[in-house]
């Protein structure tokens, strides 16, 4: 299969995603290139020696991560969604610790893995509701009082501030080259 058939490959599936469910894959196609650089817009990777992703989808943040973070680095990805399993380990290998999980999870895989403390938590989550969401951000917020930066995007700014009211959250940037565009949101 050509890169070209395999990018091809990739947006059916994530489409696929979308329709089969989309309050789990947030998004009809992957985020843009232009995208992937103003999520980690700021993030100085010479600092950061451990990173959490939660839901790569198909990689293309972790891409950008991996182009960016030292060769040491430790990049922990977390996808809930199996069918992005297979293309996440072919394209990435062992650049990644890849589990299959629940973000809310992240202690218990960090703890799996020997790492103590994360520097990033890049974050491609849709919007989560009730237990799980309360769950996530509880586990997010736990991270960065210890001083992790949270990055995360929202393509609606006005329910995301809702959303997301407890939380200390400021706005990074914005993207408007995506499709759709979006904002991106952090703590620390």
């Amino acid at each position: 299969m050509s890169n070209q058939e395999k990018v091809q490959s990739e947006k059916v599936l994530f489409f696929k995603n979308f329709i089969k469910n989309p309050t789990r894959n947030a998004s009809v196609i992957p985020s843009s290139k232009a995208a992937t650089k103003a999520i980690l817009k700021g993030i100085d990777f010479d600092k950061v020696d451990v990173i959490v992703e939660l839901g790569p989808g198909s990689g293309v943040f972790t891409k950008e991560i991996i182009a960016q973070a030292n060769p040491s680095t430790k990049i922990v990805v977390i996808e809930l969604e199996e069918s992005y399993l297979s293309v996440l380990e072919r394209k990435f290998g062992d650049r990644i610790l890849l589990e299959n999980t629940s973000a809310h999870l992240l202690r218990d895989v960090l703890d799996k893995h020997g790492l103590e403390k994360v520097d990033l938590i890049v974050s491609g989550l849709p919007f989560l509701k009730g237990e799980i969401k309360e769950k996530v951000d509880r586990t997010i917020m736990d991270f960065t009082e210890e001083g992790t930066i949270y990055r995360f995007f929202t393509y609606m700014p006005p329910i995301m501030k809702r959303v997301y009211k407890s939380m200390p959250i400021e706005k990074k940037n914005m993207e408007p080259w995506n499709m759709p565009p979006f904002w991106v949101y952090g703590i620390n």
